[in-house]
């Protein structure tokens, strides 16, 4: 599939799980007291970074040594067996909880860990899919688990059932459904169920764990304040701020998509002069952009429509903007460094905008509140966003005019 097309599939597919899971969002932020959600932004933070940590390795390099090698039938086998045993040890300990004396505050602890693991399960299939170039799979298995998630809140909206902890639990079942759905649509064009492949999966850990310890410091450049946040200022002020990460996706998505889909482009070697991500920048660039001034617009309106109860979160939106901006350019750019193997720029770039975010949300915040979350995490941004477009343009011996001008597309849309 030619990026264009792979490119529009799965705009088309994230725009509805966006807009799903918004709308699962102005459900929960409805329905849930204002600590409850912010304990859930704290718990949806926490099992993303639980995930990136045992499984994003998987993920990153199941897509390279799927791309790069072909090598399907052993990275499927060794995707399911690691991800099955991720997911017995929670089960045990779930067991063991429910023999035992079923104590309420480690709920929300065993739910995480499912969720860890499960959501592991299925990002190690979507890295199959991705090194495949089945864009259309890929797509699909994030809407198999927004239907699932939003539907389970609904049903239990409808009868005013909805806490914190059941929310987790129809996570946790939507999650268990599309990882399902994943490897199920993986199966085609196996040879079997071939068991577990020890040089595949060294060669797949080797090459993962800097793919993986690169995402894992770019995540917490962007998420972790939302533990500085809760623990300066408490769950009820994070639930504004998570309203602030619920618009702020609406600018990172596109060059999200698009990055997704040239990561599977580049592993195959159909981006070595830059013809295809320069022109995927300049457009993340243009919409992050026009995102923006939407928001500047539209924000109070939709604020108020969808989230009435957090109308506090437009101004420190603003205050996020100008890094979101510059966000969206450089991840295509970091996406393209890393479908060549994830040199050390990928790490230590985001490493040195980390060491700049964190004592500057504590001082900020501990100064401005959340519009200082929000100040901080903007100029670590724009730092990571400098320090990554710098090294892509000398890299692909470009001039600073060339982000410029569009160049023709002819050549990317044969691609």
């Amino acid at each position: 599939m030619n990026f264009l097309r792979g490119f529009s599939l799965n705009t088309t597919s994230t725009l509805l799980v966006y807009g799903l899971g918004f709308l699962n969002h102005v459900l929960l932020s409805r329905h849930l007291s204002e600590n409850a959600y912010g304990d859930l932004a704290f718990w949806i933070t926490t099992v993303m970074f639980g995930t990136l940590v045992v499984g994003e390795w998987l993920n990153r390099g199941n897509t390279y040594i799927v791309g790069r090698e072909g090598a399907k039938n052993q990275v499927f086998g060794n995707a399911l067996i690691y991800g099955l045993a991720l997911v017995l040890l929670p089960a045990l300990a779930g067991l063991l909880w429910w023999l035992g004396q079923r104590s309420l505050v480690l709920i929300p602890f065993l739910l995480s860990a499912g969720l860890i693991a499960l959501t592991a399960l299925q990002k190690s299939a979507l890295g199959i899919a991705l090194g495949e170039d089945r864009i259309k799979l890929y797509a699909l298995i994030p809407l198999v688990f927004i239907v699932f998630y939003l539907g389970g809140n609904a049903l239990l909206a409808f009868d005013q059932a909805l806490s914190l902890h059941r929310v987790m639990a129809v996570w946790l079942l939507a999650m268990g459904a599309s990882a399902l759905a994943a490897f199920a649509g993986l199966w085609r064009g196996t040879a079997g169920f071939a068991g577990a492949d020890q040089t595949v999966f060294k060669k797949t850990a080797r090459i993962g764990l800097r793919g993986a310890l690169s995402y894992i410091l770019i995540f917490l450049l962007f998420r972790s304040n939302v533990w500085i946040i809760e623990y300066l200022m408490g769950s009820t002020t994070l639930a504004t701020y998570r309203i602030v990460i619920n618009l702020a996706d609406l600018i990172q998505h596109l060059p999200n998509v698009a990055g997704a889909v040239l990561l599977a482009k580049v592993v195959r070697g159909q981006d070595e002069k830059s013809e295809l991500s320069l022109p995927v920048a300049q457009a993340a660039l243009l919409f992050s952009l026009a995102s923006a001034a939407a928001i500047v617009l539209l924000g109070p309106f939709l604020i108020q429509l969808s989230f009435p109860k957090y109308t506090a979160a437009y101004p420190i939106l603003l205050w996020l903007l100008p890094g979101l901006v510059c966000t969206g350019f450089a991840s295509v750019f970091n996406t393209k460094l890393g479908g060549q193997g994830y040199p050390p720029i990928t790490l230590w770039a985001p490493a040195i905008a980390l060491a700049v975010n964190v004592p500057l949300n504590f001082i900020l915040i501990t100064h401005m509140g959340l519009p200082g979350a929000a100040l901080a995490n903007t100029l670590s941004y724009i730092l990571w966003a400098l320090i990554i477009t710098s090294h892509y343009r000398r890299r692909a011996h470009l001039p600073w005019s060339s982000f410029l001008h569009l160049p023709p597309l002819k050549p990317t849309i044969k691609k």
